[in-house]
């Protein structure tokens, strides 16, 4: 099974908006606690840091999605700790790819600098277990069954497979703008990478209200299209590391070894990226576009 059938919790479109949505939310929900319990308990397992971003991006893609039938307030208190706990995992996460990535590269390994990237990884540990520590004071857990009964219950006779078309095509009118757009610079295309992401997450929770066949084509071009993107990614987030690291007061003596590194993943940096944009050529995003529309079409 692929990873992303896991996430769909029903094929079924009879079911109302309130159930779906608190299903969808419910997994979601306790992968987030789950992985969070599992990086505090277990700190050197970097898998559970990546883990746990994911899960926190899947999560507030659900919110994205149910918003209409979620409570504002509510919907606000958990958007605010989701998205900190993403970005301080993300921290942890960029942290854990490139000690991995440089104590591995025989060429270029720095056991100082490595040590430095190590110590730095264990504190950003730190920050997560504190999260973790203010959502068990805040009844996090009681928290979220209060939102998914009033979900479920305000929301129980609501039509999915209407609400998914009413509400699907503006994620997917959001990623072609920022896919239509000329990808010459970082940050758009690391807003190509974030609506990707959304979109991808997005088709994993509408499932129901859509051909599973078609939609499973659309989920494995969105695949591909993060996958082409990762070599980019991981040098542009290398390269700004360094940059920062080289210009704080903690450099000392490895400023210059640190822009030297700096400026070689810039290099590969846009080597990756006049890949990329070679790969996602005007044909490919028309095949792309016209597939989402046929999806659309046989879900009506």
């Amino acid at each position: 099974m692929a990873a992303s059938e896991r996430w769909i919790v029903s094929d079924d479109h009879r079911l109302s908006v309130g159930q779906l949505a608190a299903t969808t939310l419910r997994r979601r929900f306790d992968a987030v606690w789950t992985k969070l319990q599992a990086t505090c308990d277990m700190p050197d397992h970097t898998e559970h840091v990546h883990q746990l971003r994911v899960a926190t991006r899947r999560t507030l893609a659900a919110f994205d999605a149910f918003h209409a039938v979620i409570p504002a307030r509510r919907r606000a208190w958990f958007e605010k700790r989701l998205r900190r706990l993403r970005r301080t995992a993300g921290e942890a996460r960029d942290l854990d790819v490139l000690t991995d990535r440089l104590a591995n590269d025989a060429a270029r390994a720095r056991n100082r600098l490595v040590a430095m990237l190590s110590k730095q990884r264990r504190k950003s540990r730190a920050p997560i277990r504190a999260l973790l520590e203010d959502l068990v004071d805040a009844d996090w857990c009681c928290r979220v069954d209060r939102l998914l009964n009033d979900v479920h219950v305000r929301r129980r006779r609501s039509d999915f497979r209407s609400y998914a078309r009413r509400h699907f095509k503006p994620m997917i009118a959001a990623f072609f703008a920022k896919a239509d757009h000329k990808l010459h610079d970082d940050a758009k295309i690391h807003a190509l990478r974030i609506e990707g992401k959304k979109l991808r997450y997005a088709l994993e929770i509408f499932a129901p209200a859509l051909p599973s066949h078609a939609r499973a084509r659309c989920q494995g071009s969105l695949e591909r299209l993060q996958k082409t993107l990762g070599d980019f990614t991981d040098h542009a987030a290398a390269a700004d590391r360094f940059g920062r690291w080289a210009r704080s007061a903690d450099a000392g003596p490895n400023r210059d070894m640190l822009v030297s590194l700096r400026e070689d993943e810039s290099r590969q940096a846009d080597i990756a990226r006049k890949a990329f944009s070679k790969w996602w050529n005007p044909s490919r995003r028309r095949s792309l576009r016209r597939r989402f529309a046929r999806t659309m079409r046989r879900s009506a």
